[in-house]
């Protein structure tokens, strides 16, 4: 019996102990932070399998070893949570903002906080190892960093750069300090390892290549080094990003403008990008000959040749893009400042999806097992599954808005937030007159027109199945409604004023019965909730709504209202035409992708 149970104990700890990984992980997977991975599935990671209410933002990178998701919070907590359903297996206090991305070896996980401490817990526990305070921060102005240099692991030594100024080579055992080297300026950058040299730019602009005891090797500084930033009002200077070293080269981008490639060898420029004073705080990721970063101002993703640094795509954004870019087989993920996570093509930039969180996007994707994951300001860490490439059909798309109006559902500017967020992303807004021309287009296959001002104009309805509204779907077009349909409702000649509920008008226009159209149709206010077709279209997991309509006379139903009747749904037409009904909340709407993925994919 002891040698059963002794038996079994050695099981136990040995399956414990293997569990940890023994190849040190950290930012970007690696001491040379390239981001490339090839993965047979070769699929569009847009869809939210999870997400996790951390309580604050999260702005650090998420760090996965086998099963668990390693983060830190802007509310200072550190959280390991299960990789698959989120649950939390742990969480540390540090009380202080934790922007620092972890890295991990041997059962220990490392990261620094905004209180100039750097920290070691067990893995599989949270308890704490060890902990080191650095040294007292400098004085830096100019802020907006908001990125801390996160721990490199090589050779049993961490490496990390401080806020006082130094660059830090720590033995990962027990925290003691083994040599540390001061630069001109903070350390926000994080170093990167390649031939036994260490790589790493200060706030200064200046970058430092080391030997692995911290001597000195030789230093670049930028071209905005020199650069006194008063008069301008910003920094000029700072290099904030982590260098990426591949074939030989080392790549960073700095707050001048500029993005660099050097010999790694002596340090002697090879090239340079000018973005034209807008920061470069991306971290590139490369692939082959493609070199692809995010820029501040100027808000675009950019791919350039890594032999000449010669422009190959340039993707435009609407805000700043700080994250740093992965690059998965031929698709590139990128999150924004305006909390959306751009799914692109490699060769040519072209966006082939995105992911709309509600907070801005600082924290760069990562993707393990099959699930993508990225963390936002809305306080969340999201996990995304992916599908194959979804078949575009959809050659224009427009926006619908027009404030002079009765909108029958939006209010408190929701209306505008969604004309805005589809005008950013390629919509072609149009007002009263223009839709009428859109509506009578002679070809109006392959158009798509989203109403964000819910109402249909007297002129686009009359005469029911002869009416422009009906014609354009009956040609091919599609009709998305993002609230009440329009039709349950009356309106004065000017379409400024609901009058009455129509009698009966939905059924003679759309063919849609809903029954009765006095208040047996309204029926009350039903929680809907999204079917697994919705959630592949981004669809919110539920909403409110007023109509429901028996699901045997629609063709695509893409959620259910508590009654079993389609609230969310697809009704098809002649050549190919579609109306798609959707709810999107009346006053703050969220999950705006969706809109994009029902005006573009093919609905089956």
């Amino acid at each position: 019996m002891r040698k059963i149970i002794f038996s079994v104990i050695i099981f136990f700890v040995f399956t414990r102990c293997s569990s940890q990984s023994s190849t040190p992980k950290m930012f970007r997977d690696n001491i040379t932070h390239q981001t490339y991975s090839h993965t047979s599935y070769d699929q569009v990671y847009d869809t939210k399998a999870w997400q996790f209410d951390a309580g604050a933002p999260v702005r650090s990178t998420p760090l996965i070893d086998n099963k668990t998701v390693y983060f830190g919070t802007a509310g200072g907590t550190f959280f390991a949570i299960d990789k698959k359903t989120a649950a939390i297996k742990w969480q540390y206090h540090t009380a202080k903002a934790i922007h620092s991305s972890a890295a991990c070896q041997e059962g220990k996980i490392y990261f620094s906080d905004n209180g100039q401490t750097l920290y070691c817990l067990n893995e599989l526990s949270g308890q704490l190892n060890w902990k080191m305070k650095l040294g007292e921060k400098l004085s830096y102005p100019w802020r907006f960093d908001y990125y801390y240099s996160s721990p490199v692991l090589y050779q049993n030594k961490l490496y990390i750069g401080s806020d006082d100024g130094y660059l830090y080579a720590v033995n990962a055992k027990d925290g003691k300090i083994v040599w540390k080297f001061k630069t001109t300026g903070l350390v926000r950058s994080t170093a990167a390892i390649s031939n036994d040299m260490i790589f790493i730019g200060d706030s200064e602009g200046v970058f430092y290549c080391l030997d692995m005891k911290g001597k000195v090797k030789w230093t670049f500084k930028v071209v905005g080094q020199p650069v006194d930033p008063v008069p301008f009002g910003f920094d000029r200077k700072a290099i904030l990003a982590a260098p990426v070293i591949t074939q030989g080269k080392i790549i960073f981008g700095a707050r001048d403008g500029y993005l660099y490639c050097l010999d790694a060898n002596d340090g002697k420029q090879l090239w340079t990008v000018n973005h034209v004073i807008s920061w470069i705080i991306s971290t590139v990721a490369v692939k082959d000959t493609f070199v692809i970063t995010g820029t501040s101002d100027k808000a675009f993703v950019q791919a350039v040749s890594l032999n000449t640094g010669k422009e190959i795509w340039k993707f435009q954004g609407t805000q700043a893009i700080w994250s740093s870019p992965l690059i998965n087989n031929d698709k590139i993920y990128e999150g924004c400042f305006d909390g959306q996570l751009f799914c692109l093509d490699l060769k040519t930039g072209k966006r082939i999806s995105q992911f709309a969180t509600n907070g801005i996007i600082l924290s760069s994707p990562v993707l393990d097992d099959s699930l993508l994951y990225i963390g936002s300001d809305d306080g969340h860490l999201y996990a995304l599954k992916g599908h194959l490439p979804v078949q575009k059909v959809t050659k224009e798309s427009y926006v619908y808005y027009d404030a002079k109006k009765v909108n029958a559902y939006f209010h408190n500017g929701a209306d505008v937030r969604i004309r805005n967020y589809l005008r950013n992303n390629g919509f072609k807004v149009i007002n009263t007159d223009t839709l009428l021309n859109v509506l009578s287009a002679a070809s109006p296959a392959g158009k798509t027109i989203v109403y964000a001002t819910d109402i249909f104009t007297k002129a686009t309805i009359r005469d029911g199945k002869s009416s422009l509204i009906r014609q354009f779907l009956d040609h091919g077009g599609r009709i998305i409604l993002l609230g009440n349909n329009p039709l349950f409702y009356e309106t004065d000649e000017a379409g400024q004023e609901i009058t009455a509920l129509a009698d009966r008008r939905i059924d003679s226009v759309l063919s849609l019965d809903y029954g009765p159209t006095d208040t047996r149709a309204f029926g009350g206010l039903f929680p809907g909730f999204v079917n697994e077709k919705g959630k592949y279209c981004g669809l919110p997991e539920r909403w409110v709504s007023t109509f429901g309509i028996d699901k045997r006379k629609v063709d695509i139903v893409l959620g259910e209202n508590e009654n079993g009747e389609a609230s969310a749904y697809v009704k098809k037409y002649s050549n190919g035409g579609e109306l798609v009904q959707v709810y999107m909340h009346a006053e703050i709407p969220v999950n705006l992708d969706a809109i994009i993925k029902l005006a573009e994919w093919k609905l089956d």
